[in-house]
């Protein structure tokens, strides 16, 4: 009886689904840089990630400090400085520079970690798991497709990839932040071309938080669509190699 594996490749359960995969470092770093928390949602760390965005939305607030950096994005730095709350700040500064660190040092270690994994014959690859809330089941996924409906429909899109828990946060940031900027109010006013009552109304403290959500949902969608597919096929391939290739295989037909 041989001995089980030692890492995962991936786990499939009726709620949610996590790949260990190889993530550039850098690619890493440069999300953790943009929101504190990306870049662990990215390498699969949910918990630490989400923990670290309620962490970046309570800090952020109440330091005032995307007020500032808009301030500074106009050119009114006497305001920038005048609205920063300097203690909030400071705190947030240490905490941001360590997450930017540890999702780099992660990738390299989690990218170690696929390379052992891939290489060990014996593994628990399933494809299929069934509960009484749910069915888990590993197919085929177009990133294309992934990609377009996380565009259209933001947070909705985790479903395309059952991922529940990813589900639930994404609709809450979403939800909180194009409520909390006044997002569509703006987006309304836009389109009826009155934009001095756009700019009015959009509150830049929220607003600034939704473009890196935003777009991360977007890649972090085709990233594990990826992913997704490349287990797959791995599966498939080693169920095949296992159960189909033997020589002493019996044929249906044989040859005469």
């Amino acid at each position: 009886m041989g001995l089980p594996n030692r890492r995962k490749l991936y786990i499939l359960r009726s709620y949610s689904n996590n790949f260990l995969k190889l993530t550039n470092p850098w690619v890493a770093l440069w999300w953790s840089a943009a929101f504190p928390g990306f870049g662990y949602i990215l390498l699969g760390d949910f918990i630490l990630g989400f923990i670290l965005m309620l962490f970046e939305l309570v800090v952020n607030t109440l330091g005032h400090i995307n007020r500032s950096i808009y301030f500074s994005m106009i050119g009114d730095f006497e305001q920038a400085k005048e609205v920063l709350d300097k203690r909030w700040f400071l705190a947030y500064m240490a905490v941001y520079v360590f997450v930017i660190y540890d999702s780099y040092r992660r990738a390299v270690e989690y990218n170690k970690s696929y390379i052992l994994a891939y290489r060990e014959k014996i593994q628990d690859l399933n494809i299929f798991d069934l509960a009484p809330l749910g069915i888990g089941n590993l197919d085929k996924t177009s990133p294309a497709n992934s990609v377009i409906w996380a565009a259209l429909s933001s947070g909705v899109s985790s479903m395309y990839y059952k991922n529940i828990p990813n589900l639930i946060f994404s609709l809450f940031w979403i939800g909180l932040l194009s409520y909390k900027s006044r997002l569509l109010e703006g987006i309304h006013y836009t389109f009826i071309m009155d934009f001095s009552k756009a700019k009015e109304v959009l509150e830049p403290q929220w607003l600034l938080f939704f473009p890196s959500v935003y777009v991360f949902v977007i890649y972090h969608t085709y990233i594990l669509s990826i992913y997704n597919n490349k287990c797959y096929d791995l599966t498939l391939s080693r169920f095949l190699k296992k159960d189909f290739q033997k020589k002493d295989f019996p044929l249906p037909i044989k040859e005469e």
